[in-house]
């Protein structure tokens, strides 16, 4: 019986020794790939005034589908103090494509609110655009449905037929028109 014990505690040996060394308990399983990159991204952030990578992943998010295409964050610039002053929120430097930035312009306060809810204190207080170009993003819209023939509707609809409950078989007509375009 000992001999079994010795042999299990023997095999988790170096895992315990290297959690010990790391300080981190050892992983197990896949890591993801968002993980490992938004990790080594924050460094560099931190060097543009980021405290992290979040602000560029969530950036669509903070400012909404009205700016999300046409705008980017490229710092934050936070201006110098003393340990007397105590903290002063920074300038947001943005990159805003031409004519748009107009637009921006009159919505910078709405703009500071939502990245200062995003940070949860006030961490900007002024907004400075660039009229640099943005890079492309991709378009996540998925593409239309072909619609069915008659002999693959006609197919998906005797599939269907003993159903009574209608908002059931309305959904797995939804799902029968998905995979019978995709065909």
């Amino acid at each position: 019986m000992s001999d079994d014990k010795d042999s299990k505690s023997a095999g988790s040996e170096p895992r315990k020794r290297k959690a010990a060394v790391t300080g981190k308990p050892p992983k197990k399983g896949v890591v993801q790939l968002r993980d490992v990159i938004g990790s080594s991204l924050t460094p560099l952030c931190r060097k543009q005034g980021f405290a992290s990578a979040d602000i560029l992943r969530y950036w669509g998010e903070i400012v909404g589908p009205q700016f999300a295409d046409c705008t980017e964050p490229e710092r934050i610039r936070w201006p110098r103090r003393s340990q007397e002053e105590g903290f002063k929120p920074g300038t947001l430097v943005l990159h805003c494509e031409g004519a748009r930035s107009v637009f921006l312009q009159h919505e910078q306060a709405v703009i500071i609110q939502r990245v200062n809810a995003y940070f949860g204190y006030p961490a900007i207080d002024r907004i400075q655009i660039l009229q640099r170009p943005v890079h492309a993003k991709p378009d996540r819209r998925p593409e239309p449905i072909r619609p069915l023939t008659r002999s693959e509707a006609s197919r998906l609809d005797t599939q269907l037929e003993g159903f009574s409950d209608t908002r059931m078989a309305a959904a797995l007509r939804r799902l029968g028109h998905a995979v019978l375009a995709k065909e």
